[in-house]
C-alpha cells in the first residue's frame, strides 16, 4: 500500500456496518470498495447509517477475478459464529453456514493479488475448529504471517464480557511490530499501562510493570480513552483495567422503563438464574441475539429500583413456597428490566452517530446487536494522527482498529447511541 493512498477496505459479513463506522469515525482516508451481507434487517440498519452505500451481496457470488479487480488493502470479516458456539451443535465445516467462509478461502488461494491485511473475528471456540485449520493453511500458502487472540472488552476497561477470537494476518514482507507467536494469546502483546508524565518511556522500551514493549501512540490512546477510569497509580504506573467504568455511564437516563420490565412469568420461572446488575456494577454478561427472547445465557438484566436491597429480597423469596403470591410481589419490587437496545449498543461501543431505523422492532435490534462486533465502533476523529503514527511504526491498521475499539468507550452521561 503506497504512502498517502486511501485504505481500500472490503467488508465481508458487513452486518450493521460496525467496520464501516469505525473507519468513518476515525477520520482517516479510506474507501469501502465492497460490502457483502444478506441479512435483510442488518442491511436496513446499515443503509440507515450509510445511505446509498450497501446492496445485498452474497459472498458465494464473489469470484477470484472480481476480488482481484477490487484489490483490497484490508479485508475485515466476521463469519457466522453458530457453527462454533458452545451452545450450538459445533458442526464446524459441515455446517452450511460455514460454506461462505470456505468459498472465500478458495478465492484467497486462487486470487493473483492477495490483500495486504486480513482481520477476522469470531466466537471463542473458532480457534480449535477445522475451519480455522483450513484458514491458516491458506494463509501459510499465500505468504502471510498471523497472530491470534482471545480477548474481551473487560480486559480493556469496558464493563461487558464478550470473549472473542481475533486473527490479524498480514503479508510477510510487512512484519509485525512484535514477533507473532504460534499460540492463541490471551493478552495484548504491547504495554497497556497508564503512566504519569515522569514515567514516559520511548518506543520499544520494556515496561517495568508488565514487561511488554511500549508504543507511544498506544500510550497516548490509553491516556485519552481511559482518563475517566481514575485508577489507583502505584509507583507512577498502573494498568487501565484496574477500575472499569461503572454501568451507570452506559444507561439511559429516563424514567419510562416499564416496557423493559421483566414479565411476571419470567420472574416466577427464572428468577434464580438471572444475572442481575445495577448502575454501580463494573461488569455485565455478553449480550446475544436471543436477548429478551430467551433468558439463560443471553445477557444481564438491571435492577432498576436500587432503593430495595436485592439480597434481602432474595433471602425472603427463598423462604417462600414456589406458588406463594408474596414471592412475585417481592421480586416486582426490584423492577428488574432488560437493557434497552441503545444501552446494549453503548456497551458494545457504538458511537453517538449510530441509530436504528424506526421500522425495526426491538427484537430485531437485539438480534443484530447480538450478531455484531464491539471492537471497531468507537473511533474518535482525533485519532487520525495516532493511526498514521502507528501505521508508520509498523503497527498495522488492523491492530490499531482492534485495540482502539476494545479500549475506547466514547459514551459518557448524556452521550452515546441516539434514536429509538
Amino acid at each position: 500500500m503506497a504512502s498517502g493512498q486511501p485504505l481500500r477496505i472490503l467488508e465481508l459479513y458487513s452486518g450493521i456496518g460496525g467496520m464501516h463506522m469505525a473507519a468513518r469515525e476515525s477520520g482517516m482516508e479510506f474507501e469501502i470498495i465492497g460490502s457483502y451481507e444478506i441479512n435483510t434487517t442488518a442491511l436496513e440498519v446499515y443503509r440507515h447509517n450509510f445511505p446509498g452505500t450497501s446492496k445485498a451481496h452474497n459472498i458465494m457470488g464473489l469470484t477470484a477475478d472480481h476480488l482481484d479487480k477490487l484489490h483490497p488493502h484490508l479485508i475485515m470479516m466476521s463469519p457466522p459464529c453458530q457453527p462454533f458456539t458452545r451452545q450450538g451443535l459445533k458442526r464446524d465445516v459441515e455446517d452450511s453456514r460455514t460454506s461462505s467462509l470456505l468459498h472465500f478461502l478458495h478465492l484467497l488461494k486462487e486470487v493473483p493479488r492477495t490483500p495486504d491485511m486480513i482481520l477476522l473475528e469470531n466466537v471463542a471456540g473458532f480457534e480449535t475448529s477445522l475451519a480455522r485449520e483450513r484458514l491458516v493453511e491458506v494463509l501459510d500458502a499465500r505468504n502471510y504471517n498471523w497472530q491470534e487472540y482471545l480477548l474481551s472488552p473487560t480486559q480493556f476497561g469496558v464493563p461487558n464480557s464478550r470473549l472473542r477470537y481475533y486473527m490479524l494476518a498480514k503479508q510477510k514482507q510487512s512484519s509485525f511490530l512484535f514477533s507473532p507467536s504460534n499460540k492463541v494469546e490471551a493478552e495484548f502483546p504491547l504495554c497497556l499501562c497508564i503512566r504519569g508524565e515522569k514515567n514516559i518511556l520511548e518506543d520499544g522500551e520494556q515496561c517495568s510493570s508488565c514487561s511488554r514493549p511500549v508504543l507511544s501512540v498506544i500510550h497516548d490512546l490509553l491516556q485519552r480513552t481511559c482518563s475517566t477510569h481514575q485508577p489507583t497509580i502505584h509507583s507512577g504506573t498502573t494498568t487501565n483495567t484496574q477500575l472499569p467504568l461503572q454501568l451507570c455511564y452506559y444507561l439511559d437516563h429516563t424514567s419510562d422503563m416499564e416496557p423493559y420490565f421483566l414479565k411476571d412469568n419470567i420472574l416466577r420461572k427464572y428468577h434464580m438464574i438471572l444475572d442481575i446488575v445495577n448502575g454501580e456494577s463494573r461488569k455485565s454478561c455478553c449480550f446475544t441475539k436471543g436477548y429478551s427472547h430467551y433468558v439463560e445465557g443471553t445477557g444481564s438484566v438491571i435492577q432498576h429500583n436500587t432503593e430495595v436491597n436485592m439480597s434481602h429480597v432474595y433471602a425472603k423469596v427463598e423462604e417462600l413456597s414456589a406458588d406463594s403470591p408474596e414471592k412475585l410481589e417481592l421480586l416486582r419490587q426490584l423492577q428488574l428490566r432488560y437493557f434497552t437496545p441503545k444501552e446494549v449498543a453503548r456497551l458494545m461501543c457504538f458511537p453517538s452517530s449510530f441509530t436504528f431505523p424506526e421500522t425495526t422492532t426491538r427484537k430485531q435490534r437485539y438480534r443484530v446487536l447480538g450478531n455484531s462486533v464491539n471492537r471497531y465502533l468507537t473511533f474518535g476523529k482525533d485519532l487520525t494522527h495516532s493511526i498514521s503514527e502507528a501505521l508508520s511504526a509498523g503497527f498495522t491498521c488492523c491492530e490499531v482498529h482492534q485495540l482502539q475499539a476494545l479500549l475506547q468507550s466514547s459514551t459518557r452521561p448524556g452521550q452515546g447511541v441516539t434514536g429509538v
